[in-house]
């Protein structure tokens, strides 16, 4: 029965199904977890928070601000600030995470840059 069971996975359909599988999770993961950049112009943000983050409003789409212990990020107090004093100007967001609006979930900022 043990040696049945591995000669199934020795097979060569079996492996590149299973690799495909394996690729598209780490596509699917790679596309929440690595930050990406986008040059837009802050319209609205508060240093009110809203379900426990802050929200940034900007031409683009909208963004959280949280901090996420994962990824070491604590600064979500001090970045809020900045995209306050930014508001009305150009700037480029570093951000991670998917934008859905069915389930309310939107990007979270990892730092903002004044364009100049």
């Amino acid at each position: 029965m043990v040696d049945h069971m591995l000669n199934f996975f020795k097979r060569p359909k079996v492996i590149a199904v299973l690799t495909g599988i394996a690729v598209c999770i780490f596509l699917i993961l790679y596309s929440y977890f690595v930050a990406d950049t986008v040059q837009t112009r802050i319209t609205d943000a508060q240093m009110t928070k809203v379900d426990g983050k802050y929200m940034i409003a900007t031409e683009y789409r909208p963004f959280v601000n949280y901090d996420a212990w994962y990824r070491f990020k604590f600064d979500s107090g001090t970045l809020q600030n900045e995209a306050v004093r930014l508001k009305g100007k150009t700037v480029k967001i570093k951000k991670y995470g998917w934008r859905v609006p069915l389930f309310s979930e939107y990007e979270n900022v990892v730092k903002i840059e004044e364009v100049k």
